[in-house]
């Protein structure tokens, strides 16, 4: 975000009116002569009436000035004259100041020891009539705009809607305006950074004001193309914070999980359509912010963090949990759209995946209440999309080969487009360091494992597989095999789907002979063996 110029108020110069006593001096000394007009026969400028008496509380005129003659009937020098509620100021040759700044030593309660007024084209000063600050009492003074109160004294800093100003270590999170300092006060407009005393520690924060110097607050306000969120006393809100008014704080800068959320810059601009790499607000998940674990998080875009659902971000899907992070590894879900569930470790600053200390067969074997199973790149800091068909995932004892369909959804059973079996998603191999070929138990309907498959099995005694359908070392169903010999030269015969029909150390022979005269029928058909 690039914040609209100076932030840092400036001094302006304001010159007290010194005007020189040639004005007197066009009264001339024949001023004196007549009994009516300006006389100073007494050593002080008086104005007679006819009568010849001192003219008093009343001005009088001369040349292109004005001057005001007092109680006493003496000209007033240098000081403010009040006349009829409204308040004058004559510089020390007596004459009225016009359109101009005027400075007086006074002290006050900030520790300044100046105050301010501005007199008018009219001579009169700039102040307030009434005890409300509205549109209407701001004036504009050389292109700035500036606020008076009842006295005509310029008023600066946090001010609120009396013409008083805010006092105060909190002034600011009460007051309406902010008319810059003692020295200026002209109303602040656009961004400012201000530091201020929030539960009696500095906090330097950011606000914006409107060209009258209100500020705003507890709203979002879009500026500049970029949508801000500012808090109940008009910070501007960094990071994170609820999207909507949360009650009664407004929009809140320590969201809640059941908070619809933004984040922002930290120039303050909420990202919209874009990813966040952060640690959540305390407020919004403290174990994850206690142990600075951060996540990747996807803005929509009104610039909600987008929570507990699927979506397609450039062709790719990707997968977020109830809070918002995005899912990464191995994820559960009850129906593949929301209420995805990482398995990993939420406790571990890394967020390892539990998955990850499990064998491969354990996982097979891990029941999931029937929950789906979908595999997000584990590789969080490059992708973390949805992946489909083939997947090297690895766990505690080896990389294991994972295949998940078109929808994302882990393989289950037998998968038509592969010709091999999954369980949980994991493809069924031999992977026995004695055997390169294993037993998968299925239903009546081979395409089915059956419900207490716990992944392969491998041969024991003769027939302990009989039964279940034989795969290799890549998973592969051995169909119509006879006589196939393993690793540990043990043989098998199968059906046409890979049905084990016969699984011992003697081989099969079709003809009787001496060596192999046991008769044995395996499939309906007759062979010999040792």
């Amino acid at each position: 975000m690039k914040k609209e110029s100076a932030l840092i108020m400036r001094k302006q110069t304001k010159l007290v009116a010194a005007l020189s006593a040639t004005a007197l001096l066009a009264i001339g000394a024949s001023a004196v002569t007549f009994a009516a007009g300006w006389n100073n026969s007494t050593g002080e400028w008086q104005y007679l009436d006819n009568d010849g008496n001192a003219v008093a509380d009343a001005w009088r005129k001369s040349g292109d000035y004005w001057f005001y003659l007092g109680s006493d009937g003496n000209m007033a020098k240098n000081e403010v004259v009040q006349n009829d509620n409204d308040y004058y100021f004559v510089n020390g040759d007596g004459a009225m100041v016009t359109n101009q700044w005027v400075s007086f030593d006074e002290s006050t309660e900030d520790g300044n020891d100046k105050r301010w007024m501005y007199f008018g084209a009219d001579g009169k000063a700039y102040r307030d009539k009434n005890d409300k600050l509205t549109i209407s009492d701001i004036k504009t003074i050389n292109g700035k705009k500036y606020l008076f109160d009842q006295e005509g004294k310029m008023l600066y800093g946090w001010l609120g809607n009396e013409t008083t100003l805010v006092n105060g270590d909190d002034a600011w999170a009460t007051a309406t305006y902010y008319y810059g300092g003692f020295d200026d006060g002209s109303a602040q407009h656009g961004w400012v950074q201000l530091t201020v005393n929030d539960n009696g520690e500095d906090d330097t924060a950011w606000f914006y004001f409107d060209d009258n110097g209100k500020v705003t607050k507890d709203t979002k306000k879009n500026i500049n193309g970029q949508t801000y969120y500012f808090d109940e006393k008009g910070r501007m809100i960094e990071d994170w914070s609820s999207a909507t008014k949360v009650s009664p704080n407004g929009f809140n800068p320590k969201p809640t999980t059941s908070d619809s959320v933004v984040y922002v810059n930290g120039d303050g601009g909420a990202r919209k359509n874009q990813w966040i790499w952060a640690v959540p607000a305390k407020s919004y998940n403290e174990p994850n912010y206690e142990d600075d674990v951060a996540s990747w998080w996807y803005t929509d875009n009104s610039g909600k963090i987008v929570k507990d659902k699927l979506k397609k971000i450039k062709g790719k899907v990707y997968a977020f949990d109830e809070i918002g992070r995005m899912v990464s590894g191995l994820a559960v879900s009850n129906d593949g759209r929301k209420g995805f569930s990482s398995l990993v470790d939420p406790t571990d600053p890394d967020n390892s995946p539990a998955y990850q200390d499990l064998s491969g067969t354990d996982f097979v074997k891990r029941p999931l209440s029937g929950k789906k199973i979908f595999f997000f790149s584990n590789d969080e800091q490059k992708d973390g999309s949805r992946k489909t068909g083939y997947q090297k995932v690895d766990f505690d004892d080896d990389t294991y080969e994972m295949y998940f369909g078109n929808n994302g959804e882990a393989a289950q059973n037998y998968v038509s487009k592969i010709k091999k079996y999954a369980k949980n998603g994991v493809v069924l191999k031999a992977n026995n360091d004695d055997s390169n070929y294993g037993g998968v138990e299925v239903q009546s309907n081979v395409k089915l494992l059956a419900s207490g498959s716990n992944g392969v099995n491998f041969y024991t005694v003769p027939g302990s597989l009989n039964g279940q359908v034989l795969v290799n070392t890549a998973g592969a169903v051995q169909s119509g095999k006879t006589n196939l010999r393993d690793s540990n030269d043990i043989y098998y015969a199968t059906d046409k789907d890979g049905v084990i029909l016969y699984s011992s150390d003697k081989k099969l022979y079709t003809v009787k002979s001496d060596d192999h005269p046991n008769p044995i029928t395996v499939g309906g058909k007759p062979y010999f063996t040792e």
